[in-house]
């Protein structure tokens, strides 16, 4: 009912996407979406009110009765706290992010998101929430007509200390330290915790073995990614000092390193000197930056696999799959050389490929 009231009330280039819980984006656009409409919103609400349908009327009133200083100022602070994460996420997406990368966004993020816990932050929060209330006629001074919440019947013959119903915010103080407060430091500590100190010592280590990045191949930033993979100190430190001498040598016959893959590519003939880095090389080519490439595999395979596809077994499903996954590899294959060694591996078909 929600969104039909939403979509009756809302302009043609404003519309609400379906939501996903693990896409911030789509909850982004829902917010910018709810906030641009909210003035019409609020007047299908009045205008349905006033009509004889006494369900619709009821719903209505439900639903006007919901939008309250709480419910905009909410809007207002998650549309101003997703605005600066969503930059983010759209990058955490890039097929060719670095992990270094991801941890330098993450850093910034936290620490503008820890700058919006100030006072100002606060004030402006609150002139555009006030702003709002005169663009959707909403009164801050109404409280909404609420039943008496009844304890639940598992709980009456207890004594219950916990607050076990949502207790109304109506002042601005109460808001701020209920709400505002609230909010940002929970996004920040769970960004900490995503990101913590460990996991940053892992991404400097990756960082260091990229030949574009300015740490590479330092001791200092590589520690701690080896000590968390049981990589000893020694002979890393070992391996460094011989690897800076053999890279040097290379640089000077003319080969020089764009990225880490090259750098695993040079290292693979020498693995069994180098162990212990060329297991770390091997280490930071592995380690995902996000599911985004996983689930573009599974969007590719939901192509794959339509109506014309239903008979198709395991196997063939799982080779068209890598093929369209890897479709610059598959670009790159010489057609007729595939279909010649596929005709010499079948000498009894009928039709004649060669």
């Amino acid at each position: 009912m929600l969104y039909n009231f939403f979509a009756n009330s809302v302009a043609h280039d404003i519309f609400i996407k379906k939501q996903r819980e693990t896409c911030w984006s789509c909850q982004y656009t829902a917010l910018v979406a709810i906030r641009k409409s909210l003035p019409a919103v609020k007047a299908t609400f009045t205008e349905i009110m006033s009509q004889p349908n006494a369900r619709r009327k009821t719903e209505a009133r439900a639903m006007s009765g919901l939008i309250d200083e709480q419910f905009v100022l909410l809007l207002t602070l998650f549309e101003d706290l997703f605005r600066v994460t969503k930059f983010m996420t759209d990058q955490l997406q890039s097929p060719s992010l670095e992990l270094s990368s991801a941890m330098d966004l993450a850093d910034s993020v936290i620490a503008t998101l820890t700058d919006r816990r100030a006072e100002e932050s606060w004030r402006e929060i609150r002139d555009r929430v006030r702003d709002l209330f005169t663009k959707a006629n909403v009164n801050h001074n109404e409280t909404p007509e609420r039943r008496q919440a009844q304890p639940p019947r598992h709980l009456q013959e207890f004594v219950v200390e916990a607050q076990i119903e949502r207790t109304p915010v109506t002042s601005l103080d109460a808001l701020r330290t209920e709400c505002f407060y609230r909010v940002i430091d929970r996004l920040v500590v769970e960004m900490r915790r995503r990101f913590s100190t460990e996991a940053g010592g892992v991404l400097s280590g990756v960082s260091a073995l990229s030949p574009k990045h300015a740490s590479f191949l330092d001791n200092k930033c590589l520690q701690p990614m080896a000590k968390f993979y049981g990589v000893t100190e020694e002979n890393l430190t070992t391996e460094l000092h011989q690897v800076k001498r053999l890279l040097e040598r290379k640089k000077q016959q003319g080969h020089e390193l764009k990225d880490t893959a090259e750098f695993l590519a040079l290292m693979r003939p020498y693995k069994d000197a180098f162990l212990d880095l060329h297991r770390l090389i091997c280490i930071s080519l592995t380690l995902p930056v996000t599911s985004a490439g996983c689930e573009r595999s599974f969007s590719c395979l939901r192509r794959i696999k339509n109506y014309l596809r239903n008979s198709s077994g395991d196997a063939r499903n799982s080779n068209l799959g890598l093929l369209a996954i890897n479709k610059q590899r598959s670009k790159a294959l010489d057609v007729q050389r595939v279909i010649d060694i596929f005709a010499s591996n079948h000498n009894n078909r009928r039709i004649v490929l060669l």
